[in-house]
């Protein structure tokens, strides 16, 4: 007889033959040990359509640090052309909507994948995914056509972190060699508890850089020149809630760190949590040179990359808790 080598040895689903080519399933059957697989063989259209998602946000950061968003006056069109004339703003805002344009087009692919292969309420997410993009591009077009005012612009931001997020789900599970698991629940609900906190600050952030608060308090640690501002209205109250609310998030990373390497069941989990407090410390120095460079444009689109980074590890972390619990409820009870 062949030899058949064990599922623990190799346990993301391969396709193996024994000595008499014979297939043979190296995961038990029933079991589902994808999680150990870190995100191989994850399909291609799923991570480009992340990526360019993700290259969307932070060059929309950077149309707005260049202060190039209304360098196109008009939408669809770019000064009333397909391809408008050649200016270095004209086409930061002009590269903008081309890459939305693509995204847009690798979302719908995904989302129609992805309809086709849930089952049951997952298929919400492709549905919800499409919904909040036809609203993002008409928000996009409101912004240009209303000149870029700052709560719709706001929106229009965290429309698209959401956008991103749903695209992430769908990246991550196909339908097909794993279906689609979230849970509300246990270190599932904590960790999803923390990303929503991440959105909110991001949100936060960029309502601060689209009110141009980016220096309302132009010092740090201080904001002008105290701990606490004496005049907590306006720009600086923004600016400063964003600031407090960046120390809660290192202090909640912290903390999160300490449950993931306390919990034995969160082992597997322990380096995401240190990679996410680490991050969140960069994240605040990063925010720091934002002011004191005057809110560099290259700092700002840096700070944003950050939380993207973050927002994406806690979207890792959710991932494996459902993943375990699903795992857990699966195993047979004596």
């Amino acid at each position: 007889m062949g030899l058949r080598p064990g599922a623990d040895r190799f346990p993301c689903p391969h396709h193996f033959r024994d000595a008499r080519r014979h297939d043979v399933a190296l995961s038990p059957r029933g079991e589902d040990n994808s999680h150990i697989c870190l995100g191989r063989g994850t399909p291609m259209l799923g991570r480009v359509t992340v990526g360019l998602l993700f290259l969307l946000l932070v060059w929309g950061n950077l149309v707005a640090g260049l202060k190039a968003g209304l360098a196109c006056p008009d939408w669809p069109l770019c000064h009333g052309k397909i391809l408008p004339p050649y200016r270095w703003d004209i086409y930061m805002e002009f590269g903008h909507r081309v890459i939305a344009a693509v995204a847009s087009i690798f979302l719908v692919a995904l989302a129609a994948r992805r309809y086709r292969k849930y089952e049951g309420a997952a298929r919400a997410v492709p549905i919800i995914a499409i919904l909040l993009l036809l609203t993002e591009i008409g928000m996009g077009g409101a912004v240009v056509l209303l000149e870029t005012p700052v709560r719709l612009t706001t929106v229009h931001f965290m429309i698209g972190l959401l956008v991103f997020l749903l695209a992430f789900f769908m990246m991550t599970f196909d339908g097909e060699r794993e279906r689609p698991v979230l849970s509300f629940r246990g270190p599932a609900a904590l960790f999803l508890s923390v990303l929503a906190l991440i959105y909110s600050q991001s949100a936060l952030g960029a309502y601060v850089r689209h009110l141009d608060a980016g220096i309302a308090c132009p010092d740090f640690p201080t904001c002008l020149g105290e701990w606490i501002p004496p005049l907590l209205s306006g720009s600086v109250l923004a600016h400063f809630s964003h600031r407090t609310l960046g120390y809660l998030v290192l202090l909640t990373a912290a903390m999160l760190y300490l449950f993931v390497r306390r919990d034995p069941g969160q082992r597997g989990n322990r380096p995401l949590a240190l990679a996410f407090l680490v991050l969140v410390a960069v994240q605040i120095v990063v925010g720091s040179l934002v002011v004191l460079s005057g809110v560099s444009y290259l700092m700002t689109a840096l700070h944003l990359a950050v939380a993207l980074g973050l927002l994406s590890i806690l979207g890792h972390l959710l991932v494996n808790a459902a993943r375990t619990e699903r795992a857990a409820l699966s195993l047979p009870r004596g």
